[in-house]
């Protein structure tokens, strides 16, 4: 819905098919980029975290996203404020354990640097703990048990501020077999992404 008359007409037809419902309305982000930080944290004090991005533009996937990481488009300065969010977010619940944030970045305009809004955080390890894990060379798991039960709790680490040569995609995982026909293998390549 881009205009009022458009809300209306919405509004009304959803009312006939079921006036006890309530309806939903909310605000879409257009142009926006989505970002995944998967984090640990130990008494409010972040222990570890990854910054991943969304191929698919917000809004657009369903329950699984393709991942990139290291990010290929965000800058130091979004980085710093992304490490900087999950700092505030681990402090401000007091966390020890794992947690996921989804956050939105709508791109810098008019000389104003990129806005940065947290739209979701899960206190849990995400589906995509053990892919940062895999590329990032450091267990999150092991961080969060060791968070979660106060023993042998390592140093904070900045994983992310370790340049790689590398990057990698994790592609959505969907229910392939219930689908008549289509290929439930995927495959591993490898990809120079230089010359995308």
């Amino acid at each position: 819905v881009y205009e009022e008359s458009a809300l209306e007409h919405n509004l009304s037809a959803a009312a006939s098919v079921s006036p006890l419902h309530p309806v939903v309305v909310t605000k879409f982000i257009d142009n926006a980029q989505e970002i995944d930080v998967d984090a640990v944290a130990y008494q409010g004090k972040l222990l570890i975290h990854a910054i991943s991005e969304h191929v698919e533009n917000a809004g657009t996937h369903s329950g699984d996203a393709t991942l990139v990481l290291p990010p290929f488009s965000l800058d130091a300065e979004d980085m710093a404020r992304l490490k900087e969010i999950a700092e505030k977010v681990a402090a401000g619940f007091e966390i020890s354990g794992p947690y996921n944030m989804q956050i939105i970045r709508k791109p810098a305009e008019d000389g104003k640097p990129a806005e940065l809004k947290v739209i979701e955080c899960n206190l849990r390890a995400s589906r995509s703990f053990p892919f940062v894990s895999k590329v990032l060379g450091y267990n999150f798991i092991d961080y969060a048990a060791a968070a979660i039960t106060g023993e042998n709790v390592p140093e904070p680490v900045d994983a992310m501020a370790e340049k790689r040569d590398y990057t990698a995609v994790k592609v959505a995982q969907f229910s392939w077999t219930r689908l008549g026909g289509a290929d439930p293998f995927l495959g591993v390549g490898k990809c120079d992404i230089s010359s995308a």
